[in-house]
């Protein structure tokens, strides 16, 4: 439980994830989706949180291996936040593909 405390408490990106799931979970339970569609959504909210910790673990370790400025650092911390931006992406996707089709029939 500490690494989540720490990654909440030193990651803004994290912080961000963190009121994006929260805004997400309000938003299905008002548009009250269907069991399989939490499923998906529970599903996309945990891999984005576990790549953005992965990605401060690895930023971390970097950070600690490379005292200065370094091409192979670079491109270490590159990748893992390109980790975060495809799952970032995947549960974008599946919060259209869930939620827009209920807020139009809403409205």
């Amino acid at each position: 439980m500490r690494g989540i405390y720490k990654a909440i408490e030193l990651e803004f990106n994290m912080k961000i994830h963190i009121v994006s799931m929260l805004v997400v979970i309000f938003t299905g339970i008002w548009l009250k989706i269907e069991p399989i569609e939490w499923l998906f959504i529970i599903l996309a909210i945990a891999v984005v949180l576990i790549a953005e910790t992965l990605n401060t673990a690895i930023e971390n370790i970097t950070d600690v291996l490379f005292k200065e400025r370094d091409e192979q650092a670079r491109n270490i911390k590159d990748i893992s936040s390109g980790a975060v931006l495809l799952a970032s992406i995947f549960a974008a996707i599946v919060g259209v593909i869930i939620f827009v089709p209920k807020v139009i029939t809403f409205f």
